[in-house]
Parts: C-alpha cells; sequence; structure tokens
C-alpha cells in the first residue's frame, strides 16, 4: 500500500512540474513551438501553442495575427473535405495551398497539390505540384508532372521547371534541349524569369542566368525580394556560382517596382490596409 501511495504521489508532483514547465514558458517559447509544430503539419497543436502565445502578450499583434490566420485554416481544411462546387473548392484549395508554401508545410501542400492537379489538370496546378515536387527533391515526380503537359497547356514557366527538373533527375542533355529551344516571354512576371535563371544556370551558362535573374530582382516588389534572395542563395542550380562576387552583387539587384502601401506579409489578416486595396479585394 506504501508502494503505490509512494508511486501516486511520484507520479502527481511529475504532472504539477510539467504543468508548472508549461504555464513557465515565455510568450517566444510558446510562438516558437507553434511555428515548429506548424511545419510538421500538427494544425490544432500549433494553434494551442500559438493561443499560449498570445495569453502570455496579449499586445503582441503578430501572435494574434498567427493565430487568427491559423485558426481560418484550420475551419478552411474541414471546408474543403465537404465542398463540392468547383469553383469554390478551388478557390478554397489555392488559398490553402499558398498557407501551406509560405510556411514550409511541404507535406500538406504536395498532398493537396497532387488533389488540385488531379481535378484542375492544367498548366497552373501542374506547375503548382512541381514546384513543391522540387522542393520535396522528387525529381522524377517532378519530370512526370510537368512532361504531361501537352503543348497548348505548357508555358515558359513549366517549361523552366522541367528542363530544371531534368538537370536534378541526372538528365541534362534534355535539359539543354530545353534551354537551346526556350523562348521568354516580353511581359513575364518574376517567377518566370526567376526560373529561367535556374534553368539557364542549371546548363552552366552563368552570364544568362545572372541577367536573368537580376531581371527577376528588378521586377519583384521590395518586400518580396527576400524570398527570392533566401531560396536563390540554397538553390541546387545556383550552387556553382552562390559563392562568386558575381552572384553576391547580383543579389544586392534592387526592385524597379514602386511598393504600394500593402504591407508584405504572408497574408491579408491583420493587415492595416484589409479590404481597401485590390489584392485583398480579389479574394
Amino acid at each position: 500500500m506504501r508502494r503505490i501511495f509512494t508511486t501516486i504521489l511520484l507520479t502527481t508532483a511529475a504532472l504539477f512540474l510539467i504543468e508548472a514547465t508549461s504555464r513557465g514558458d515565455s510568450a517566444a517559447d510558446s510562438f516558437a513551438k507553434g511555428e515548429k509544430l506548424l511545419t510538421q503539419g500538427n494544425f490544432d497543436t500549433a494553434l494551442a501553442a500559438y493561443a499560449a502565445a498570445v495569453r502570455a502578450d496579449r499586445g503582441n499583434q503578430t501572435y494574434m495575427q498567427h493565430y487568427a490566420l491559423l485558426r481560418r485554416v484550420i475551419q478552411l481544411r474541414k471546408i474543403l473535405n465537404t465542398e463540392k462546387e468547383p469553383t469554390r473548392w478551388e478557390k478554397i484549395a489555392r488559398s490553402l495551398h499558398s498557407f501551406y508554401v509560405s510556411e514550409k508545410v511541404y507535406s500538406e501542400a504536395l498532398a493537396l497539390g497532387r488533389q488540385i492537379h488531379a481535378k484542375l489538370n492544367n498548366e497552373w496546378s501542374a506547375v503548382t505540384l512541381a514546384e513543391t515536387q522540387l522542393a520535396l527533391e522528387l525529381n522524377n515526380e517532378a519530370v512526370a508532372t510537368l512532361a504531361g503537359l501537352t503543348p497548348e497547356k505548357s508555358s515558359a514557366m513549366s517549361k523552366a521547371l522541367e528542363g530544371i527538373a531534368l538537370a536534378r533527375d541526372g538528365r541534362p542533355d534534355r535539359t539543354k534541349e530545353i534551354a537551346n529551344a526556350f523562348s521568354l516571354p516580353e511581359d513575364a512576371d518574376s517567377r518566370t524569369i526567376y526560373a529561367a535563371a535556374r534553368l539557364f544556370a542549371a546548363v552552366g551558362d552563368s552570364t544568362k542566368s545572372l541577367k536573368l535573374l537580376t531581371r527577376s530582382l528588378e521586377s519583384t516588389p521590395p518586400s518580396r525580394q527576400g524570398g527570392f534572395r533566401d531560396h536563390a542563395k540554397t538553390c541546387p542550380e545556383f550552387s556553382a556560382m552562390a559563392s562568386t562576387p558575381e552572384f553576391a552583387k547580383t543579389l544586392d539587384t534592387k526592385s524597379k517596382i514602386p511598393e504600394s502601401k500593402c504591407s508584405g506579409g504572408k497574408s491579408c489578416a491583420g493587415c492595416p490596409m484589409r479590404g481597401k486595396c485590390p489584392s485583398s479585394q480579389g479574394h
């Protein structure tokens, strides 16, 4: 009986210690836990960690915005599973996929990307899926995804990514064929130009690659240049020239795009311009 009583006391003491430790977590600790749990796809536990951060520091708008956004994402995930109307399903799926990529929840981005491509089977869905496959080093799958596009559905973006996927999959000759035939539209956006820069880096044409990377950064709003720079620093296609002065100089390229009043955040949640700019009104 004494042994059982001692065990109960020790167990109770351990529970109190765990609870006290949890209460002792700072707001920053709770928020960091939430970020880590989110990248692992643990949405409910991440939400609980964000809630703890908010309770510990109610004046921190960043914590509140992340909590509110994740709560909405959890709601949308439930709605997506039951939504039957195709247009609304696609809109929700696009929003969720964008969130997964921005938060690096790649396992969920991959699963949803496959779902989207199975339903839409168009250039956007193929590119969206292939980019996630490349991020997860599923290079052969990315090749198959992009090669499955008919000529009418392909684009400069899809062809550039296909060349990149082929290079990573150990088929440099096919990459060279795509690079030699590649044509970049005059009105190409910064993402497409960036993909083209990666394509020419993959075939060893550093001069053309750096020119395209410069053009891409010039056509990217200042608040979004950081994402391109961070990706470029670790991108396999740029690895051969990443340590050169020319590459470093290129990454310092200033934007030629006037910045709007948008906060440049990951989402419109909590933005002071929410509901007043074209981007938010389009959602």
